[in-house]
């Protein structure tokens, strides 16, 4: 008998020795089925009803005894139409409940990318796709940079370039920092570049945090400068909302 091809019809391994046992033996006891099919006693009840349920076996009492006799193997095919017409219910079925569950993915379904820029020329490739992806109705926000970033001329003429750039797109920008020496302040309160609102706060703050549109971008500062920038909707909605936290009590 072919076990694969019942095995991807759903019958379990214990059904098939059974029911080849029985077409074999013809109408028998369950001691002759489970010497033939080596299935336990505890078992070969359990897998007699299961075949009974699908139509391949019928029982009968002879003497007090109870026998069991195989069905012809067309029965089979009987099996697999009602099979049939089940599935196709629950193909029915499930259509009705599709909509709902797609509409559930679309809902939590978010695109989410890691990119990473890396030296003086990677930050300027991230100034740029920040300008590429912000309009007028968008802002760019930042939390304090290092020393390093507005030490490096190099840096200091980057940011201005793009705070200047940003402003001819008519993109507003906030920047929050909690260092209150007014030199270093001199360097990161771009204001002249128009569209800038500037603010100290007395809080610990993240180092070189920027967020814009769906994007955070963290600053790292070395001898190769770098950016690591995450495309997330909910985790830049989750930035902006403790930037605004902190902005509403700055100064």
């Amino acid at each position: 008998m072919n076990i694969t091809m019942l095995e991807k019809l759903g019958f379990t391994n214990g059904e098939i020795r059974v029911y080849s046992a029985l077409l074999r033996l013809g109408e028998s006891s369950s001691g002759s089925i489970i010497v033939k099919s080596k299935v336990s006693r505890s078992k070969v009840y359990e897998i007699l009803e299961r075949l009974k349920e699908k139509g391949l076996v019928s029982e009968c009492t002879r003497s007090g005894v109870k026998h069991f006799q195989p069905l012809s193997p067309k029965r089979i095919l009987d099996y697999i139409h009602r099979k049939e017409k089940t599935l196709m219910k629950q193909k029915e079925d499930f259509k009705e409940v599709l909509p709902t569950l797609m509409q559930l993915q679309k809902e939590n379904e978010e695109e989410q990318e890691l990119k990473a820029y890396v030296g003086i020329e990677g930050i300027k490739t991230y100034f740029e796709d920040t300008l590429n992806n912000l309009d007028e109705n968008n802002e760019y926000l930042a939390m304090t940079f290092s020393e390093k970033s507005w030490q490096s001329k190099s840096l200091s003429l980057l940011f201005k370039k793009f705070h200047q750039q940003r402003a001819e797109k008519g993109i507003k920008a906030k920047v929050i920092t909690n260092d209150k020496n007014l030199e270093s302040q001199k360097h990161v309160n771009l204001s002249e570049t128009g569209l800038y609102e500037f603010k100290t706060v007395d809080v610990v703050l993240p180092t070189g945090i920027a967020i814009s549109g769906d994007c955070v971008a963290t600053f790292v500062w070395g001898k190769s400068p770098r950016i690591f920038s995450i495309l997330c909707k909910n985790n830049a909605e989750q930035y902006r909302k403790f930037f605004y936290d902190l902005w509403n009590k700055g100064n």
